[in-house]
């Protein structure tokens, strides 16, 4: 399997949780792109996107927001949609405008396009190799590479009933000519546009639940040997990360005490780090569960530190 591919799946499980904000259009979209009923957020964005899981937020415009991946509608009609287009180029979005393109055309059942374009025929090879990369990823969906000065007059050639997916605005030629000063969009569609932006995977919504893995303080050195099911695990109270205890500490230590006692302070990741910060930790959890906390210190989870879970760098924009 190619790394695109893997990037591929690893973006399916953006859609297990999504959430929308008050705004034309959020709601139907954020219907249509996820596994479950989306979630309406207000307030605090970032403590309802932590504490109910959310994977994707469907708002109403680009903002500095970075805790997830965000979906933007512009004037987009999914009741007149008969294709989906998704402009792919070198930008740091274009893979999820791609994945989100194949979801929306699975939802829709439409047809779905990764399309670039190119401005030379120097360029052409690298356009074909752009679009070749994610082959192994949409094997079923058209693929066309375009030779135009300008990447608008792609948007001119799109058919009646066309939805737009295009990366946010970013450092590649392609995004820079879809968007004016102060990030507006310049291009419309037929059925209107979506503007994806990317974010790093992150710790939370990774985290299984800790339950079978963390003990309690007031466990004797003797039941917390019986019940370790990993050389260090975290050690709570009422919720609360207090320390980190090791197999090899519990068994020099006197049976009878209680596992407070011998316990190391606490080492953790928090709930907003990128996932990649487990690996960070690999050399002191091997290959224990990392703990996940809030920012008040509670346990709300673990995750692997091992290297399977390197795949998650690919979610970083």
């Amino acid at each position: 399997m190619t790394s695109v591919a893997r990037h591929a799946r690893g973006l399916s499980t953006l859609f297990g949780q999504v959430a929308w904000s008050r705004g034309e259009g959020c709601l139907p979209l954020a219907t249509h792109l996820s596994d479950a009923p989306p979630v309406q957020v207000t307030g605090n964005l970032r403590h309802s996107c932590v504490t109910q899981r959310i994977d994707m937020l469907v708002t109403r415009q680009l903002n500095s927001f970075d805790l997830v991946p965000i979906i933007v509608p512009h004037h987009v009609d999914l009741e007149r949609v008969e294709a989906i287009t998704a402009a792919v180029g070198d930008g740091p979005h274009s893979q999820l405008a791609a994945v989100v393109g194949s979801r929306l055309g699975a939802a829709l059942d439409v047809p779905a396009e990764l399309a670039t374009v190119y401005r030379t025929p120097e360029e052409m090879p690298a356009a074909i190799a752009r679009l070749a990369r994610l082959a192994d990823s949409y094997p079923d969906h058209g693929r066309r590479a375009v030779s135009e000065p300008t990447a608008t007059r792609l948007i001119d050639s799109l058919t009646p009933g066309t939805l737009l997916v295009v990366g946010a605005p970013g450092g590649s030629w392609l995004q820079r000519q879809l968007y004016g000063t102060g990030h507006r969009l310049l291009v419309t569609a037929p059925c209107g546009v979506v503007v994806v932006r990317s974010a790093p995977r992150r710790c939370y919504q990774s985290a299984t639940d800790p339950t079978g893995v963390a003990l309690g303080c007031h466990l004797t050195v003797r039941d917390a040997l019986r019940l370790m099911r990993y050389p260090v695990v975290p050690v709570a109270d009422e919720g609360l990360l207090v320390g980190v205890v090791r197999v090899a500490t519990l068994a020099e230590a006197d049976p009878a005490l209680p596992i407070a006692a011998v316990m190391e302070p606490p080492v953790a990741i928090a709930a907003i780090e990128p996932t990649t910060a487990a690996t960070d930790l690999r050399e002191f959890f091997g290959d224990s569960p990392v703990p996940v906390v809030d920012t008040a210190g509670y346990l709300i989870g673990t995750i692997s530190s091992t290297r399977r879970f390197a795949h998650s760098e690919l979610f970083a924009p």
